[in-house]
């Protein structure tokens, strides 16, 4: 089966990017990728705000190809082509509060003290949230080469309203990061480096 969106069936599936079950009746998008195990295909879900942000290639590439296209997938479609215009924005998973001070920053190279906020840098590998290790909250901007939005920083994470704003206010401390070179991009391991 091509890559499509559709109605999810039931509840049961969750979303590959967000870990959040999606809802029956809701739009998803399903994405055809060689399945492990067997011959053929199998199906990886997510939401569609999800998959314009974590899985932007071959969802801004469907969107395209709709016939006849959805204007209302638009703004959809946008995100998608902003990820792509900065990719590093794809890797950046769970905002959260480190659990210790084991963690070394993968921007600043910094240690990252306990309880202060950070992002997992999780880029999807064949369906799977990788581990890439984290960055500082304030690096992200950096990280990425722009500075990203709060709603993409919390779309992955349960904030209560005090720690919200918290963050709204790190993010609009945070300078406008000078954008990345091509050259800078992608020569960065992939090994975690703590928790």
């Amino acid at each position: 089966m091509p890559d499509r969106i559709e109605l999810a069936t039931s509840g049961r599936a969750r979303c590959r990017a967000c870990r959040r079950a999606i809802a029956k009746g809701v739009e998803r998008y399903a994405e055809a990728v060689p399945n492990p195990a067997a011959e053929g295909e199998s199906q990886h879900y997510y939401h569609l705000e999800c998959a314009a942000e974590r899985r932007a290639k071959p969802f801004a590439a469907h969107l395209s190809a709709l016939d006849p296209p959805r204007p209302e997938l638009a703004p959809l479609g946008d995100s998608a082509r902003f990820t792509l215009e900065h990719h590093r924005l794809e890797r950046l998973g769970v905002l959260e509060r480190a659990k210790s001070a084991r963690a070394t920053c993968r921007q600043c190279r910094e240690p990252i003290e306990k309880d202060a906020w950070r992002v997992a840098l999780q880029p999807i590998e064949e369906g799977r949230l990788a581990a890439w290790g984290f960055v500082h909250l304030k690096c992200a901007g950096a990280y990425a080469g722009i500075k990203p939005s709060l709603e993409r920083l919390t779309r992955y994470t349960d904030l209560e309203p005090s720690d919200r704003e918290q963050v709204a206010a790190m993010l609009d401390a945070m300078p406008i990061p000078e954008p990345r070179g091509p050259e800078e991009d992608d020569a960065e391991g992939q090994a975690s480096d703590g928790s």
